[in-house]
């Protein structure tokens, strides 16, 4: 496993695009917070613990800023299913689809689930345990955005797309593709929100939608939330590739239902915005409880004197070998 350098870096790498955009991941974050367990939020306060001031939501955006110095880890945030062809057929084959040595997103969820679950030898591994918990507080945010699980045009970025009439009218020469769409355009129109935005009002933002859709699903009888989620950390194959699985069917369903030729013809900021917004949003609540349940569930095999400043269980689980983590 590589060993990340800590949370210093945030400040001296340059902003690049993420899943979600930061908007996104950070109300993932912030969701998944307002679920933790209270053993959970106390370690998971213990190991995020840093003296420049940073939260849940710069933890959920870190694997993203750290891709330009890392770019070993660009392929853990998305899997490429060889036997996609959009929108006639989906599908996911483990572990035949995640990318032998190099890794994907869902081995290293599992990779570092089990880093994370390892309490061996702390002093010398909590630097491991911290950048463990922030993978997967982004990494399980990833899983969640359609396009992190589809080989179809590398998640759709070999799509070029007309975004509200730019460059010009006709849209000629955009460089806008598919997956930046989802990534934030949608997300931001639907919060009304501008395309570029600094880390204080990124977190403003991020905060206030935590908030409705905590208090959305709460009102809501029919909500799933942490306790309904599959979170079973000991068998976490189970859980990762129904999730995956999950989204690699609404690329189908939803996001290529049209097929590509509606891209060459049509704004997406109109209809198409209109008939996915909902769905956006449904996946970024839907990140944020499963995330909450996932981390609690983890929390939950650490001993119970660890939240007091002591982490000292052995785990004896393997690592999953796909992937050199």
């Amino acid at each position: 496993m590589y060993s990340f350098t800590t949370w210093g870096l945030l400040a001296a790498v340059p902003a690049v695009v993420t899943a979600w955009g930061d908007v996104g991941h950070r109300t993932v974050g912030y969701l998944a917070e307002k679920y933790f367990t209270p053993k959970a939020a106390a370690i998971y306060t213990e190991l995020l613990a840093n003296d420049q001031g940073y939260d849940i939501s710069d933890a959920a955006t870190w694997a993203d800023t750290v891709k330009p110095k890392m770019p070993w880890t660009k392929p853990w945030h998305y899997i490429n299913p060889k036997g996609d062809h959009p929108p006639e057929n989906c599908t996911v084959e483990w572990p035949e689809d995640c990318r032998e040595k190099k890794g994907c997103v869902v081995s290293a969820i599992l990779n570092y689930t089990n880093i994370l679950l390892d309490t061996s030898h702390e002093d010398e591994r909590k630097v491991d345990r911290k950048n463990a918990t922030m993978l997967l507080l982004h990494l399980i945010g990833d899983l969640h955005q359609p396009l992190h699980a589809t080989g179809f045009e590398e998640g759709g970025n070999g799509v070029k797309v007309c975004w509200n009439k730019e460059p010009n009218p006709t849209c000629e020469h955009s460089n806008l593709n598919l997956h930046s769409v989802w990534d934030g355009r949608i997300i931001h129109k639907l919060r009304g929100l501008p395309v570029s935005m600094d880390n204080p009002r990124e977190k403003v933002a991020a905060k206030q939608w935590a908030d409705e859709l905590f208090d959305r699903l709460q009102r809501d009888a029919k909500a799933r939330g942490p306790d309904d989620e599959c979170a079973d950390v000991n068998a976490g194959e189970e859980c990762i590739l129904k999730w995956t699985k999950e989204s690699n069917a609404l690329v189908c369903s939803h996001v290529l239902a049209r097929g590509v030729k509606f891209f060459d013809e049509n704004d997406l900021s109109e209809e198409y915005y209109e008939e996915n917004k909902e769905l956006a949003e449904e996946q970024v609540a839907k990140a944020g409880v499963r995330l909450a349940a996932w981390l609690n569930a983890i929390a939950e095999q650490i001993q119970p004197e660890e939240h007091e400043g002591h982490l000292g269980r052995e785990s004896k689980k393997e690592k999953v070998i796909i992937g050199d983590l």
